[in-house]
């Protein structure tokens, strides 16, 4: 009987790539992950969990901010709010998002991935 196939870094990209899109409830899932397969899946597995976690961690912790920020300020109806939210959906989320597919192709190839910025600090 063949083993299955280890799926948890394609799992960890996806759940990145999802907390991307929606903030919260894959960054949990992902966590979760982390939690039940990091010591019994492959290094290069632990390599891309450990990335999408410091990269989720990351660009939740902008999110929170900013929203944050505008709940503090002027509220969601200010043009602060709007600038800001904008900045975050035009400007981080598709360079976040361009990393994760890289990542993403990677996993399912069962190959290795750096994140830019990002990779060298989870070495």
């Amino acid at each position: 009987m063949s083993e299955s196939p280890d799926n948890t870094a394609a799992f960890a990209e996806a759940f990145y790539i999802g907390n991307l899109l929606f903030v919260g409830v894959f960054y949990i899932a992902l966590w979760a992950l982390y939690f039940l397969r990091y010591t019994r899946t492959t290094t290069m597995a632990q390599k891309h969990l450990n990335q999408t976690l410091m990269a989720s961690s990351l660009s939740t912790i902008i999110f929170l901010t900013i929203n944050l920020y505008i709940v503090l300020t002027d509220g969601y109806a200010s043009l602060t709010a709007l600038f800001l939210l904008e900045l975050y959906f035009m400007l981080i989320v598709p360079l976040c998002l361009a990393a994760g597919i890289m990542g993403f192709t990677k996993a399912i190839k069962g190959l290795d991935f750096n994140y830019p910025l990002i990779g060298q600090l989870s070495k």
